[in-house]
């Protein structure tokens, strides 16, 4: 790998880890384009550069959550019992989701998910309008556990950690206050990426076009500058999260998932 290659990772890994704190999405949504330019630009055949970038993303996004939900727990915004319903079903989703993206093609995968973060965005900026939540709800195991799982599922045919859609069911749906959904779903996304990238090893083993060096899909070699520039950022992003008004976060969050959306549809 060239040092201009590398360095480049490393500012990618940079800016994605600060989304990932600053919105508890995982930084997925950043570092799946950013690989698939790379790839593009070092001639990966694209029958595996858009699974490969998925898979090489779940590791990136597992230190990047990992470093944010550390962030987010030290301001008190995590709720442990929640992580714990979701991560057990996440794991399922995740795992079955990896092995299905490994039969679909790349541009399906981006254009199912494009549709459910644009809903997703949209119930945001509706919710942002109407009643705000401060106190935390009682905890109800069926939707968490519902919750967990399509995350995982979802996390895994997109590559990304699965804030995109926890964040705004955990806020619009379960009445979490904003600031403890992002640090649930930080947290949450740990263990949903891990599970995740997992599939992808186990999908990728025996694919002879893969390039040397990887373990299935996931290029763990390219990871490394991205996770190195993620880990710090993704700290700084939470903190800055924690010091914002909610409603404005809860704007510039939804206008975030919108112009990613579009992204995903034109790529």
């Amino acid at each position: 790998m060239e040092i201009l290659h590398v360095v480049l990772l490393l500012l990618g890994g940079c800016f994605a880890g600060f989304l990932a704190g600053f919105f508890g999405v995982g930084g997925g949504l950043v570092l799946v384009p950013i690989l698939l330019v790379y790839y593009q630009a070092i001639n990966v055949t694209s029958l595996v550069s858009t699974h490969m970038a998925l898979a090489t993303s779940l590791l990136i996004v597992v230190f990047a959550s990992l470093s944010s939900a550390i962030q987010y727990r030290r301001n008190g915004h995590v709720v442990w019992k929640a992580v714990v319903w979701m991560g057990a079903t996440s794991v399922v989703g995740g795992i079955i989701g990896a092995i299905l993206a490994g039969g679909m093609q790349g541009k399906t995968l981006r254009q199912i998910f494009a549709g459910v973060v644009i809903v997703s965005a949209l119930r945001m900026l509706i919710d942002t309008r109407k009643q705000k939540f401060e106190e935390m709800p009682p905890l109800q195991a069926p939707p968490l556990l519902g919750t967990g799982f399509l995350v995982g599922l979802l996390s895994a045919l997109a590559g990304v950690g699965g804030g995109v859609l926890s964040i705004p069911v955990m806020h619009s749906v379960l009445k979490f206050p904003l600031k403890k959904a992002l640090g649930t779903s930080s947290a949450t996304i740990v263990i949903t990426a891990f599970a995740a990238g997992i599939g992808y090893v186990i999908r990728g083993w025996t694919n002879t076009l893969v390039p040397a060096g990887t373990l299935g899909y996931v290029d763990w070699l390219t990871a490394l500058p991205l996770i190195v520039g993620s880990i710090p950022m993704a700290a700084v992003g939470a903190n800055v999260a924690n010091k914002m008004k909610v409603t404005r976060l809860t704007q510039i969050f939804a206008l975030f998932l919108l112009v990613i959306a579009m992204k995903l549809l034109l790529f």
